[in-house]
């Protein structure tokens, strides 16, 4: 038996160089657990036999696995901060987080009072670092990972910079939807009238006319939104759903209005 158990320790001894070796100075993460050398061990039992330890080295062993706060590198498997957007390991551009808002993404507060010269800043900044066009000489994952970043970027920003999609948008992440046509969320006086700015629009012929019914679908749609911020400021949601259906009256009249002054 003493010869056997010789044989096994020389080996096992053999192993553990091997491995020290091989990974000196360079964290490698396998499953849940990460090894990074040299390092103190405060306990190594569950993992590896006390019998195969060199006497000068000092070993590290932790526990490792990803938090609600956190997530692993999709390259080297380092672990990153969900604000992280780029590996500090390995540089990498990560994929995007989907567990994030549109605020999140352009690190906005959640409010419908959000400062469009600030939004604007942030979404150029974004830009510079996530364009496609910055990652052509990187690897096709890297290069697909940055075209899905800049869409949401992109999506995120044309979101918040209008009234309408984000005030949309904010009643989404309150589980609230309006419904295409939204007639049940306005009065019947209110469809007449937008009825009859329709026929007024569709009977303009003269610049100045359709420039006429642009100017008030605009004064509209500023007192509309004026309203919409008061109401989202009180927390009616209910209200904001009323504000917000008309408003897209509106903004289909303002669209027909831009189009006939092109054509």
């Amino acid at each position: 038996m003493e010869p056997t158990r010789a044989l096994f320790n020389s080996c096992s001894s053999q192993w553990m160089r091997m491995v020290v070796q091989r990974w000196w100075k360079r964290p490698v993460i396998r499953g849940f657990w990460e090894y990074s050398w040299p390092r103190r061990l405060p306990c190594m039992k569950s993992a590896v036999s006390h019998s195969t330890l060199r006497p000068n080295f000092t070993y590290s062993i932790r526990t490792y696995c990803a938090t609600t706060q956190s997530r692993l590198c999709w390259s080297c498997q380092a672990q990153l901060s969900r604000a992280d957007l780029f590996c500090p390991a390995c540089t990498t551009l990560q994929p995007p987080d989907e567990s994030k808002d549109f605020f999140q993404v352009l690190d906005c507060e959640k409010s419908f009072n959000v400062n469009t010269r600030e939004l604007q800043r942030k979404y150029r900044n974004l830009q510079r670092l996530l364009h496609p066009d910055f990652f052509s000489q990187k690897s096709e994952s890297e290069r697909n990972i940055s075209e899905k970043q800049s869409t949401m970027v992109n999506k995120a920003y044309n979101t918040l910079l209008s009234p309408l999609k984000r005030g949309l948008y904010l009643l989404s992440l309150n589980g609230i939807t309006l419904k295409d046509g939204a007639d049940d969320e306005v009065d019947t006086q209110f469809l007449f009238d937008i009825l009859e700015l329709n026929e007024q629009l569709n009977d303009a012929d003269a610049k100045a006319d359709i420039e006429e019914v642009g100017d008030f679908v605009q004064g509209q749609l500023a007192s509309l939104t004026k309203d919409l911020r008061k109401a989202f400021q009180q927390g009616d949601l209910q209200e904001a759903k009323i504000l917000l259906a008309k408003m897209k009256y509106f903004s289909n009249i303002q669209d027909q209005v831009k189009k006939k002054i092109i054509s």
